[in-house]
């Protein structure tokens, strides 16, 4: 669109847009965020109101003088297909901007520090986080506007504010299995309250080799996340019994989204999951006992999720088992 922004020192006598986060670089995973802070001081005799403020939108410019909004969400869909080859793409659609800070997510790491007078030395400021999509790489001068009141509108991009932020877009790295490390640790062993089903549990931790990185999330794809992902069972008579009960050993195996510590519970026994900062965990229930006794539900749980790293990466992660679900393992996908 093209506006025709003021140029004048009858409203502002400042107009600034500056990256507070440490790094002007992001990932284009689409979650990382970038913090911005646009910073206004009228002048004497002239105030900003709160719904001025409400007014600042985030911008680029295209061809000299075509101004182009970079609005609340994508306009691309996240899984297309190379879309930095897609002709009909405008580089508005690989940008999202809020006022909202995901705290999921860490800011990209660099050393540096934020600067720090912006704010003090302003009377009126926001913040603005950033995410994108847009080819790794490519560099975007970014600029803010405000409208005074209808028709009177000021942009960072004039010749008597001349401010912007050059943001860099960076192409996010894609994790291998090798990329990550299964850990299993045996949780537990022995009998249920009514002594008749033997228990054996382990817990399994996913995490990345490089233990800078962390498993922030995990996005379950499908199936109902609090079931078990899979099962398998045999009989298991012992070799004389004098009773004619008939015995199975049984296999279930859970996943768990990361979060705050606690417990999983079969009957009376209890172990400690998510007690391992920057993990997923996953279960190995194994039940030997009567047939009746057997949990009957069918395995819901899901097989595949979206794991994501601090910096908001996502990976692909299916669940497998070996050795007739005696351990868990997994693959990677869509890599």
């Amino acid at each position: 669109m093209h506006i025709e922004f003021k140029d004048d020192a009858k409203w502002l006598s400042k107009f600034k847009i500056e990256v507070t986060s440490n790094s002007n670089k992001l990932f284009n995973n689409g979650n990382q965020q970038l913090k911005v802070t646009v910073s206004l001081t009228p002048v004497k005799g002239q105030t900003i109101t709160d719904e001025q403020m409400d007014r600042i939108w985030i911008f680029l410019i295209k061809d000299g003088s075509d101004y182009r909004d970079l609005g609340s969400s994508f306009r691309r869909g996240r899984q297309d297909p190379k879309p930095e080859v897609d002709n009909h793409a405008e580089p508005e659609d690989f940008f999202r901007v809020t006022i909202d800070k995901n705290p999921l997510f860490e800011y990209h790491a660099a050393s540096g520090f934020a600067p720090q007078n912006l704010i003090a030395s302003a009377p009126r400021s926001r913040d603005f986080y950033i995410s994108t999509l847009a080819p790794g790489g490519e560099r975007y001068k970014i600029y803010a506007g405000i409208t005074k009141e209808e028709g009177v509108d000021y942009a960072t991009s004039t010749s008597r504010f001349n401010s912007y932020i050059e943001l860099e877009s960076i192409s996010f790295p894609r994790r291998r299995r090798t990329d990550f490390t299964l850990e299993r640790v045996h949780a537990f062993e022995g009998y249920t309250d009514n002594n008749q089903t033997a228990v054996d549990i382990d817990i399994y931790h996913l995490e990345f080799a490089d233990r800078t990185l962390r498993i922030v999330d995990a996005i379950p794809l499908g199936g109902d996340w609090n079931s078990h992902y899979y099962e398998d069972w045999k009989n298991a008579d012992p070799l004389f019994s004098f009773t004619g009960t008939h015995y199975n050993e049984t296999q279930l195996h859970y996943a768990f989204k990361p979060g705050t510590a606690r417990h999983f519970t079969y009957q009376n026994v209890s172990v400690a999951i998510n007690n391992r900062p920057g993990a997923m965990n996953f279960l190995r229930l194994e039940l030997i006992g009567p047939a009746d006794f057997a949990p009957r539900a069918s395995a819901s749980g899901p097989k595949r999720w979206i794991v994501l790293d601090q910096y908001g990466t996502e990976h692909f992660i299916e669940m497998t088992q070996k050795n007739s679900g005696n351990e868990i393992d997994f693959i990677m996908f869509g890599v």
